[in-house]
């Protein structure tokens, strides 16, 4: 069975609201577009792997021939082969458009011809410039009509949180949340394997045609929690030397490791793993397989892999389908 490391082709976007601090964090070759780059999507469904026996071969394609194998017990059991997780880098340059997603129930039932899931997604603050914000929540509850009338008026940031943010931080956007991106920032993003955005309002932007952006408000509004937001930064948890808890709710967990030296680890038959360095240099060994993974890259370990090493100097994120 071909279990071992994969590594992915990943899937690089421009948009007219990217930065420029992703191609460094990469170490990309300078970016030339259009528009400037904007997202990194490290694992996703439709990448292709590009070592071992599965190259050529979408991750798709591998959870369909694998199945719990590589997706997990715990992830078969709730969205079968899907890949149940998306793992990107997101470089806002300016602010993104306010937006919304909508949960598991929905996307089945009002969205079942896209095949995605619902939508719940956390930040892990990388860079961030003085005065960097996100947008999470009502300030105030207020009505669909409210909502619209705001929104024409062009004063609906007047009655939304704006949250200050620091490199480490994390943040957790809950389907329904209204939230939006602040410029200056660069972060990292895990969230359920959903493309489902609901934009309430993109500051009568145009994009490079000229085209005002498309909105969904109609969607946006019967999936959005109009109740004013709560809390939107999640508070680690220390699990061991070395090992942090970041966030940990039904559909997707993640923990940061900083690594030094040598250290044993072993998968989870409940999730597959994505393993994302954010510093530092990295050596990762299962059985046969070696793979030296640094800043900026990302590997995904079967549910079903088993033992495998980490050496070097560096430090991870580790991405899953937790046991709650």
């Amino acid at each position: 069975m071909a279990l071992y490391p994969y590594r992915l082709e990943r899937s690089l976007s421009a948009r007219l609201w990217g930065g420029t601090r992703l191609a460094s964090f990469l170490k990309l070759p300078p970016y030339h577009g259009d528009e400037p780059l904007a997202e990194a999507w490290q694992v996703y469904a439709n990448n292709r792997i590009i070592n071992g026996e599965l190259a050529g071969s979408t991750l798709a394609a591998a959870c369909a021939q694998l199945g719990p194998a590589l997706v997990g017990s715990i992830s078969a059991a709730r969205y079968g082969t899907t890949f149940p997780l998306l793992a990107k880098f997101i470089d806002a340059g300016q602010k993104l458009s306010i937006q919304v997603h909508p949960d598991d129930a929905f996307a089945r039932t009002m969205e079942a011809e896209s095949g995605h899931l619902g939508k719940a997604e956390a930040w892990v603050i990388l860079e961030a410039e003085p005065g960097a914000q996100v947008i999470w929540g009502f300030k105030e509850r207020l009505s669909p009509e409210e909502i619209r009338q705001k929104i024409a008026a062009g004063t609906l940031e007047e009655h939304l949180n704006f949250v200050p943010v620091t490199p480490g931080e994390v943040i957790y956007n809950p389907p329904g949340t209204l939230h939006a991106i602040g410029a200056g920032t660069l972060l990292f993003e895990i969230q359920q394997s959903s493309d489902l955005t609901y934009r309430l309002y993109d500051y009568q932007r145009r994009d490079a045609a000229g085209a005002l952006r498309e909105l969904h408000l109609d969607k946006a509004l019967v999936v959005l929690k109009l109740e004013p937001g709560e809390q939107a930064k999640v508070a680690p948890r220390a699990l061991s030397v070395g090992k942090t808890l970041l966030i940990a709710v039904e559909p997707l967990a993640m923990e940061r490791w900083a690594i030094a030296g040598v250290q044993e680890e072993r998968t989870d038959a409940g999730s597959v793993e994505i393993l994302t360095v954010i510093a530092g240099e990295l050596t990762l060994s299962a059985g046969e397989q070696t793979e030296a993974i640094v800043r900026g890259e990302s590997l995904v370990l079967p549910a079903a892999l088993g033992s495998y090493r980490l050496v070097g100097e560096g430090v991870l994120l580790r991405c899953y389908v937790p046991r709650l």
